[in-house]
């Protein structure tokens, strides 16, 4: 599916997290704007927020990854047309014309 950029996009988050299948994270607080995301850390100490639906929690306080997982943001501008490859939890996970790829929230576009 093809959007439209309407809110330019700017990553608050320059040095994103990822983790892969198998990867032990720390669970923090989970996200109030955006439900189905938590606040998670690495063993490094790098923290990042990640999809509830790719971890597999073992307790309150730690999961494991159960999907290989980027949460680098894409920024954007005002009207770039972006590709979408998925969408979670209010999220899109989309492509732009250079065929870089991040995490856009869906109220900043519209479909194209």
């Amino acid at each position: 599916m093809r959007i439209t950029v309407v809110v330019s996009h700017a990553s608050a988050y320059p040095d994103p997290i990822a983790f892969e299948p198998g990867d032990r994270l720390l669970l923090g607080e989970r996200d109030s704007e955006y439900p189905g995301w938590t606040w998670v850390t690495l063993p490094s100490g790098k923290a990042g927020w990640a999809p509830q639906a790719f971890l597999r929690v073992r307790s309150p306080t730690e999961a494991i990854g159960i999907e290989r997982y980027s949460a680098r943001e894409l920024d954007t501008t005002l009207g770039q047309q972006l590709i979408v490859h998925n969408e979670l939890n209010e999220w899109l996970w989309v492509e732009n014309r250079d065929g870089e790829f991040g995490w856009v929230p869906k109220k900043t576009t519209s479909i194209a």
